[in-house]
C-alpha cells in the first residue's frame, strides 16, 4: 500500500468546527447541529474548564432520556471522551485507529498547548482512496445486513438498532428487495428535531410526526448501492459525493451486505498491521478502566492463540455498548465482535450483565463460529481425499 506522509495529513487539518460547553443543556445542540455542513460532520466538540475533552454526536440524541428532558439533560451526559493526536506524531495508522476507536466523524489534533484542529473522515478517506483501487467491496463489506420492513414503525427501527448495537437499518419491501435505508440521524432530523421545534413554539415544527410513523415515510431513498465486485475506491467516491456514511451491497436487488466508513478503515488497519493478531476495542456510553481492558485482552489472547495456526494473521474488532438497564448494580452490556482473518470474516454479538460476562458470552459465540468453519473445511478435505483415493483404483 502507498504510505501517506505526515505533511499530507497536516494539510487535511481544519479549524472550522463548532464547540459547546459540557454544562450546556442538550436543547442548545439542536440548532447548532442543523447549521453544520453535511460535507464535514454530524458532531460537535465539547469543552470543559477551557479544554477540549471530546465530542457529542448527533446519533446519540436518540436516547430516551434526551428525548424526554432536552432542557434539563446536560451535554456532558452525551459526551464521548476521545483521544487526541499530537501534531508532531501524526501518521495515517494513528488517525485511522482514532476514527475506529472513537467512532466519530473527525479526529482531534492537538496543534499546540491552546489550539486544536480536526481531520474530517471524508477528507481522510479521499486521501486514502488510491490505496483501495484494487480492493473489492466483498473484502471489506459486512455480510450481515439488518433489515426492517417498509411498514414498520420508526420506534421498531430504533429498537432493532439498539438490539444489534448499530445506527442504521436497511429497509426492504414484501419481496425482500432493498428500497431504502434509515439511520438514527434520519430519525433525529425528520421526527425528533421538528417536534422539539414545535414544542418551543416554532410553527415549522411538524407536530404530527411521532415515532409511530412508518419507516417508509422517513427513510432515505433511493439507496446508493454497489455490487460485491466493485472497487472500494468507487465506494469512497460515492460516499463523499452523496454525503452518505454507508452503501448497501445488493445482488439482483436483494441485500448482500453493507459497507460503512468504519469497515474501510478497519481493513486499512488490518493491512497496515504486522502482528500475528491485533485487537481494537471501541466503546459507547462506557469507559473501561485498565483492569477491564486487561481482563478482556487476556481472554481474547487465549482464544486467538488457540486458533492462531488455523486463522493466520487476524484482526479482532471489539465494540462494547452500555444500555441503561441494570441488575444488581451491573449494567446491561452489548458486545459485537468482528474478526478479520485469513480464513474469512466472523461476526457475532452477545449481551449480559457487566462487561466481563458480556465479552465472555460474545467470545464463546465467536469460538463456536470458528470451530464450525474449521470443521467444515476439515470435512471438505476429507471428502476430497476420499475421492482422490477412489480415483486411484
Amino acid at each position: 500500500m502507498i504510505v501517506m506522509d505526515a505533511e499530507t495529513l497536516k494539510e487535511l487539518i481544519r479549524d472550522d468546527f463548532e464547540v459547546i460547553n459540557a454544562n450546556e443543556t442538550v436543547s442548545k445542540l439542536f440548532p447548532m447541529l442543523e447549521k453544520l455542513d453535511r460535507d464535514k460532520a454530524n458532531a460537535i466538540l465539547v469543552e470543559e474548564d477551557g479544554k477540549i475533552v471530546g465530542v457529542v454526536r448527533e446519533k446519540d440524541l436518540i436516547r430516551g432520556s434526551v428525548l424526554k428532558n432536552p432542557h434539563e439533560t446536560k451535554v456532558k451526559s452525551l459526551l464521548v471522551r476521545t483521544g487526541k493526536i499530537d501534531l508532531n506524531e501524526l501518521d495515517p495508522y494513528k488517525v485511522a485507529r482514532r476514527f475506529v476507536e472513537d467512532s466519530t466523524p473527525f479526529v482531534i489534533v492537538q496543534i499546540d498547548d491552546k489550539r486544536v484542529g480536526v481531520i474530517y473522515i471524508n477528507d481522510f478517506l479521499s486521501a486514502l482512496k488510491d490505496e483501495f483501487k484494487d480492493v473489492k467491496v466483498r473484502e471489506v463489506m459486512n455480510p450481515e445486513v439488518i433489515t426492517v420492513r417498509r411498514f414498520d414503525s420508526a420506534a421498531k427501527a430504533l429498537s432493532v438498532m439498539r438490539t444489534h448495537g448499530i445506527d442504521r437499518v436497511v429497509v426492504v419491501d414484501e419481496n425482500n428487495k432493498v428500497i431504502g435505508i434509515l439511520t438514527g440521524k434520519d430519525v433525529v432530523d425528520r421526527v425528533i428535531s421538528p417536534r422539539k421545534r414545535a414544542r418551543m413554539g416554532d410553527s415549522s415544527g411538524e407536530k404530527e410526526k411521532t415515532l409511530s410513523i412508518m419507516v417508509e415515510s422517513i427513510m432515505s431513498s433511493p439507496v446508493v448501492s454497489v455490487s460485491r465486485n466493485d472497487s472500494v475506491a468507487e465506494v469512497i467516491d460515492l460516499m463523499v459525493e452523496n454525503r452518505i456514511s454507508s452503501v448497501v451491497v445488493t445482488r439482483d436487488g436483494l441485500p448482500d451486505g453493507i459497507v460503512i466508513k468504519k469497515d474501510i478503515l478497519e481493513y486499512y488497519l488490518k493491512k497496515e498491521s504486522r502482528k500475528e493478531f491485533n485487537v481494537q476495542i471501541s466503546t459507547a456510553d462506557i469507559t473501561l478502566d485498565e483492569f477491564d481492558r486487561e481482563a478482556i485482552l487476556e481472554d481474547v489472547e487465549k482464544l486467538m492463540r488457540k486458533f492462531s495456526d488455523f486463522l493466520g494473521e487476524s484482526f479482532l474488532f471489539i465494540y462494547i455498548k452500555r444500555h441503561k438497564e441494570h441488575f444488581r448494580n451491573l449494567p446491561l452490556i452489548h458486545v459485537r465482535l468482528k474478526l478479520a482473518s485469513e480464513k474469512g470474516n466472523f461476526m457475532v454479538s452477545g449481551e449480559s450483565w457487566g462487561v466481563e460476562y458480556a465479552v465472555h458470552v460474545a467470545l464463546k459465540k465467536l469460538e463456536r463460529e470458528i470451530l464450525k468453519e474449521k470443521e467444515l473445511l476439515e470435512d471438505k478435505r476429507m471428502i476430497k481425499r476420499f475421492y482422490e483415493e477412489v480415483l486411484e483404483y
